[in-house]
């Protein structure tokens, strides 16, 4: 056996029958403390999993894109060569049974699960990093850079040690499915990420050869004190480029928020670039933004190059 198991309560189910859950436990790399909305977390719907479980004769683990989602991490994009909607674990490919919608991932490799408890049932998961490189072979190039990015996310713990083992595993001599992707995606992944949007506009922008940018960049205004992170930033520049996501700025006090720290940018002299998804996701949008963008880096080179 090349698990090693943890007993755990699943985080704050509603009710005894389990019908909805609330990720929010130290597993997850997206979790938030309480003042921070800008990625809340995610009701997760555990029937198919629970159902599963009562559907076979053995202990399932939780794999992969399942893992993921069971964990809170956020939706990844471009899913390729999903068979099933529900992954599982097995060390040993003969241990595979043929269970109605539920694909056998074949993993070699040592990992850590844990056991949660759910009313009357248990389930188990297996850890973050395994359920990462698992992923890689149904993601393409950018989605895993967001996948590696969010498990080392700003609010993240232990950033430090998960890169390294990353790094042990993608680059050492194991094999498994995926492993190109995983090095490809290892180079381009920054630590201390916001958003899964973030991350998806800086490798398209070095896609779309500018520079890299900064990441949640410290802002602090000199009379006030008040201090901001820019999405991504051009610090020489001054220039900001701020994601103006749907769910951030669905209430009043988001919008509020926003508007103050655009403003008070504006009056530090930053350049405030605002994208949305259609701007990312849509070629026109793209190339508008794109153009924005290029505009203004030529106007602040010029500005710059004066003093």
């Amino acid at each position: 056996m090349n698990t090693r198991a943890e007993l755990k309560k699943f985080p704050r189910y509603l009710d005894a029958h389990l019908a909805r859950n609330v990720v929010d436990h130290p597993d997850n790399p997206c979790c938030r403390d309480p003042g921070d909305r800008r990625n809340p977390g995610r009701e997760i719907n555990v029937d198919p999993y629970i159902a599963a479980v009562m559907r076979s004769r053995k202990m399932l683990t939780f794999a992969g894109l399942t893992a993921l989602h069971m964990l809170g991490f956020p939706e990844l994009r471009h899913m390729a060569g999903t068979r099933y909607p529900i992954q599982v674990c097995v060390s040993d490919p003969s241990t595979r049974s043929k269970l109605t919608g539920v694909d056998f991932l074949c993993w070699p490799l040592p990992y850590e699960a844990s056991v949660y408890e759910l009313g009357e049932r248990t389930i188990r998961i297996v850890d973050p990093i395994t359920a990462c490189l698992q992923s890689l072979r149904f993601l393409d190039h950018i989605e895993s850079v967001v996948m590696f990015d969010s498990l080392l996310s700003r609010h993240r713990s232990n950033r430090a040690p998960k890169l390294a083992m990353l790094e042990t595993l993608i680059l050492g001599p194991q094999r498994f499915k995926g492993k190109t992707t995983g090095k490809w995606a290892l180079r381009r992944t920054r630590g201390g990420t916001d958003s899964p949007m973030e991350s998806r506009v800086r490798i398209k922008l070095q896609q779309s050869r500018f520079p890299e940018p900064v990441i949640n960049h410290p802002i602090l205004h000199p009379i006030t004190g008040e201090r901001w992170f820019a999405d991504m930033a051009y610090p020489r520049l001054r220039i900001a480029i701020e994601y103006q996501g749907i769910e951030f700025h669905a209430t009043r006090a988001g919008l509020e928020r926003d508007s103050r720290k655009i403003s008070g940018l504006q009056g530090l002299s930053w350049n405030v670039i605002p994208l949305t998804a259609t701007d990312v996701f849509s070629r026109r949008g793209w190339e508008r933004f794109t153009d924005t963008l290029r505009a203004v880096i030529r106007a602040q080179s010029k500005r710059v190059c004066k003093f």
